[in-house]
């Protein structure tokens, strides 16, 4: 699976999209984040990965995400270690603040090129398969918290249509290039 062309070609094209929401935003003035995190699989216990994301703030209210994930799954019994590749894009809202953090609820488009076993109990059929690529929605809750003028701590739970075992919590750091 480390060989998969198409998430080669959606990586540039997140990458590319991330670019042009940083010169967007440069031209606005409105701020944009790049933060990078580890996630864990609250569907499987031998499952971890490396979060990378981006966020355009289009005002106090709304923000637009882009975010690449690469997952580690240690196989105990096979004795190896399998990665596979999470694309996603959506949008967050504000629902509330509290003290210094906000707490956003979004939705989004997600995809990964992982073979789903569609007769594990914890998958669903409310996802579609293209070829070795998995598509589906994406419900995020997250919550940002100021550390210092540009850096700030995430936390972000996302509840994916692939199944329970897709689920991940997320947590790490965004850099806000501005206020």
């Amino acid at each position: 699976m480390s060989n998969f062309l198409p998430v080669n070609k959606l990586k540039n094209f997140l990458i590319i999209l991330s670019l042009f929401i940083g010169g967007f935003s440069a031209f606005s003035q409105q701020a944009i984040d790049f933060g990078l995190g580890a996630n864990i699989s609250t569907g499987l216990q031998d499952e971890w990965g490396i979060h990378l994301k981006s966020q355009y703030h289009l005002n106090e209210k709304w923000n637009l995400y882009g975010e690449y994930n690469l997952f580690f799954r240690r196989d105990v019994i096979a004795q190896n270690t399998e990665t596979y590749h999470v694309l996603g894009l959506g949008a967050n809202y504000q629902i509330f603040q509290v003290s210094t953090a906000n707490i956003y609820a979004g939705l989004g488009y997600v995809a990964n090129n992982f073979l789903i076993d569609e007769r594990n109990p914890d998958t669903t059929e409310l996802f579609i398969s293209t070829g070795n690529i998995n598509h589906a929605a994406n419900l995020k809750l997250m919550g940002i918290m100021p550390l210092g003028e540009h850096l700030h701590l995430f936390a972000e739970y996302n509840i994916r249509s692939f199944g329970k075992r897709y689920d991940t919590f997320t947590f790490g750091f965004i850099y806000r290039l501005s206020e």
